[in-house]
């Protein structure tokens, strides 16, 4: 959609209703820092609705986005009248200098859905597209948690190259805490890399779904993969209190 340097938004949808089910719900988060819950900014009322649009359809697989200095012009398909402004998110784009992630706006978010034959409700995006964008922002910070004090500030902090969804393919942890310990399978998986200073770091992301006191949550397990020396690197000094 519009420019050809546009590329899927930083959480990859891959059209679940677990998903979107999980997303309508109390939102918590277990990331780099604890195990501990925090509360989704957006209401219980606007929860709902997105809990609503999960039971009839899915979220849409590759919404598009793009850099906030990148020009882009959007050939729309429809008249709906939904709003066209995007927000720039805080997550600077690889290779670029100064520019960041650029959310969908309501109305790239609901053709998209159409595109895909998913039937959305255009009232609905008012609420999915700060969900779907807020998403973004926390993973994002769980990645800057982990990151921290790892000398990417010496080259203005770490970027965002690229990321992509499996929710098919089980990381170790997610498979051993199910067949080994019998907790539930996450019900999404999401894989980021980002850029330190030139140095390739990735991240695996695995959503949880609890009940607890206080309601159903969804939890975030961020980590480093351990698929290189950084990786490993990173898991033995947060162990380490480091």
């Amino acid at each position: 959609m519009g420019s050809e340097t546009e590329s899927t938004c930083p959480v990859d949808h891959t059209a679940r209703e677990a998903w979107l089910k999980n997303m309508s719900k109390t939102d918590g988060a277990e990331g780099a820092d604890a195990a501990a819950k925090e509360s989704c900014p957006v209401n219980h009322d606007a929860r709902k609705v997105w809990l609503q649009q999960a039971e009839a359809s899915n979220a849409p697989e590759a919404v598009e986005c793009t850099s906030d200095q990148i020009p882009n012009t959007p050939q729309y398909k429809t008249d709906v009248k939904l709003p066209t402004e995007r927000e720039v998110s805080s997550i600077p784009r690889t290779g670029t200098e100064g520019q960041h992630w650029v959310y969908p706006s309501q109305k790239q978010f609901f053709e998209a859905m159409l595109r895909k034959q998913w039937n959305p409700n255009s009232d609905d995006m008012k609420t999915v597209v700060p969900i779907h964008n807020q998403v973004n922002e926390r993973v994002w910070n769980y990645i800057r948690l982990w990151e921290k004090g790892q000398g990417g500030e010496e080259c203005g902090g770490v970027q965002l190259t690229s990321f992509k969804g499996d929710s098919k393919k089980l990381t170790p942890r997610a498979w051993f805490r199910s067949s080994i310990l019998g907790y539930s399978k996450p019900f999404d998986r999401h894989d980021w890399t980002v850029n330190r200073c030139g140095k390739d770091v990735d991240y695996v992301i695995d959503f949880y779904s609890s009940d607890t006191t206080g309601g159903p949550s969804v939890y975030l397990d961020v980590r480093p993969k351990l698929n290189s020396k950084e990786g490993i690197l990173l898991r033995c000094k947060k162990m380490l209190g480091l």
